[in-house]
């Protein structure tokens, strides 16, 4: 388990967050949006007044890989989930996807408690007011509904209305977990494990079993709350009741995981606040190209899919699948192995299926790698033949939930960029790249030179 300020701590040492004053006139959700937009680091804003907490964004976000080579997409939840300092990106899918896993017997680590308690309100906590609004805003959440069979874990986030209120939005699968007058918890700045499992059970539908029979359950040490068991290491705690009276139900700015879910809006009355020394909690400028929220959808629902197609056939014919956050989950690109012809069209098919926030798959070669997003890319135009490869449903496909465009009915697509498997070897064209563009002879000398340096690894492996 990596808590949240150890996170940071990743990031820094890897020169992927960096440290600015909290300006006073200017909203920290501005200076996250162009932080992303311009394919920055995290971005930490360190508090000036000792009351208030340090906001981090894009620590869960990504770059966009058309720009950037050396940082991709998945690699700060992949440092977070305690991966790898450099990440795969299958690595990353494979330890969500085993988040929503289930036990076969439960095996909770509690430890003490991180927080302290305090005298603070809400307004004191010092969270950042959106632009164009009146209320400080928390995103990232954790919500935490204690009951006899366990704890519940989902996402949350909210408005702050005044020192001890809070209109939230949470998943409406768990509205049924609790009744007005009951104890819930929030936490924020919680481990990597904790966060992204709120996402995908949340975005999967499964938050009906209790999170100590997840494996999270057993990776992520807890407390004990008045609300059910919230993360030792959170770096806010909120003791909350729900209160017995109609919510405002305006609208508002959503997290991205409300486009796949339905959710509901309750009002909840702050009993207790709890922060560490020096607190650091996240944030998203919500509605932004590449944003935390929608990275963290984006890769759990990845994981979810992909874990669905690879269990389907018997075997695992797919290298890996991606939902791309700079397409706002509007596309499916997947690395698959073609098992026989016609396999292409049951696979698209098949993952149409499973969701509705896409409307278009692209089919690539296994072995194409999914750091190389401009490689991906050319496929599409190399391999698929717009008179053959790019199949269109009928027009009266259920529109997809995600992309910005068109309302009602449309067309679904997908493109078969891949070698046609009843093709001879010969016949199809090798991959071209740097290392193959020189001739045996030349290959080998580089090589020799390469170890006589006291180099260890493979020179073509060295991007």
């Amino acid at each position: 388990m990596t808590a949240f300020r150890t996170h940071l701590e990743f990031l820094r040492k890897t020169d992927d967050l960096c440290s600015l004053e909290r300006p006073a006139a200017l909203s920290p959700q501005v200076v996250a949006a162009e932080a992303l937009r311009a394919d920055g680091p995290a971005v930490q804003l360190t508090a000036t007044d000792e009351a208030g907490l340090d906001l981090v964004s894009g620590v869960y976000g990504g770059v966009d890989q058309l720009t950037g080579r050396d940082r991709y997409p998945w690699t700060r939840v992949g440092i977070g989930l305690g991966v790898d300092r450099t990440p795969e990106y299958t690595d990353v899918l494979e330890a969500i996807s085993e988040l929503g896993t289930r036990l076969e017997e439960r095996d909770v680590t509690y430890v003490e408690r991180a927080s302290s308690g305090t005298d603070l309100s809400l307004r004191e906590l010092g969270l950042p007011t959106p632009p164009d609004e009146a209320w400080p805003h928390l995103t990232l959440g954790l919500l935490a509904v204690g009951t006899e069979a366990g704890t519940y874990w989902a996402p949350i986030h909210g408005t702050i209305l005044d020192g001890e209120t809070i209109r939230a939005r949470v998943p409406a699968a768990i509205r049924e977990r609790f009744a007005s007058g009951d104890a819930v918890s929030v936490a924020l700045g919680v481990p990597a494990e904790a966060l992204a499992a709120t996402y995908l059970l949340a975005i999967t539908d499964r938050l009906s079993t209790p999170i100590e029979d997840r494996t999270v359950g057993s990776t992520v040490p807890v407390i004990p709350t008045e609300g059910g068991l919230v993360p030792s290491s959170a770096e806010v705690v909120l003791e909350a009741e729900i209160a017995d009276r109609q919510p405002d139900t305006r609208s508002e700015k959503r997290e991205f995981w409300e486009r796949l879910v339905d959710g509901a809006t309750l009002t909840l009355e702050v009993t207790s606040v709890f922060a560490r020394e020096e607190a650091v909690v996240p944030m998203t400028p919500l509605g932004v190209p590449l944003a935390d929220d929608l990275q963290l959808v984006a890769l759990a629902l990845s994981a979810h899919l992909s874990e669905r197609v690879n269990n389907y056939w018997g075997v695992s014919p797919v290298d890996w699948l991606r939902l791309p956050a700079a397409g706002r989950l509007g596309i499916c690109f997947v690395a698959t192995e073609v098992l026989y012809a016609g396999f292409e069209w049951q696979l698209a098919n098949f993952l149409f299926s499973l969701t509705d926030c896409f409307d278009t798959v692209v089919l690539v070669d296994e072995g194409t790698s999914p750091r190389n997003f401009g490689q991906v890319l050319g496929d599409i135009w190399v391999k698929a033949h717009p008179s053959r490869d790019w199949l269109f449903s009928e027009s009266d496909a259920p529109v997809a939930r995600l992309p910005t465009y068109g309302d009602g009915t449309g067309a679904r697509l997908y493109v078969d960029a891949t070698w046609d498997p009843r093709w001879e070897s010969e016949y199809i064209a090798p991959r071209v790249s740097v290392t193959e563009s020189y001739p045996p002879t030349l290959r080998t000398a580089v090589r020799e030179s390469w170890s006589a340096f006291g180099f260890e690894s493979d020179p073509d492996e060295v991007s």
